[in-house]
Order: structure tokens, then sequence, then C-alpha cells
């Protein structure tokens, strides 16, 4: 038998570029606790896009599982936007 092992990730979808972005340890920890809880206020935490470079804030009931593995920084295009 041949176990094929899929790789996933906790995270959100860009606002912008609607590319998966790969939350923190921490935030992914916090979900379960917070949907558990029946008086929940509302919590955010900002994360930045590795493709498009923008930062926005985020819900932690926006997280969700990913297939795959997280994408990396493009080191590329932070190089040319720190040129101009």
């Amino acid at each position: 038998m041949i176990a094929a092992l899929v790789k996933s990730y906790r995270g959100v979808s860009c606002m912008w570029c609607r590319e998966p972005i790969a939350v923190p340890a921490r935030v992914a920890r916090l979900q379960p606790a917070l949907e558990s809880e029946e008086t929940n206020p509302p919590r955010s935490f900002i994360v930045r896009c590795k493709l498009c470079e923008r930062e926005n804030i985020y819900s932690i009931a926006d997280v969700k599982t990913f297939e795959g593995s997280p994408r990396r920084r493009n080191a590329k295009a932070r190089a040319a936007g720190s040129a101009g």
C-alpha cells in the first residue's frame, strides 16, 4: 500500500488577489478555542500576502484549511518594490 501524504495548512484568502496566506500557528490555535465559547468577542489579526505584498485585517472566523504547502515570499517582487 502506498499512502499519499497530503500537506495542508491553516490560512486566509487574500482580500486583494485571493491567494491563500498562511497564518501564524498562534492564530490557528485560537480558532477552536474561540468557536467553543458562547459569547466570543470578534477577534482579528493582520497578515501580509506573500504574492501581492498587501496587508489586511482578517477575522479568526476567516481562517480555513488549504491543501498543499504555504507560498513563500516572492523575493523578486519585494526587491523591485524597494528599488523604485
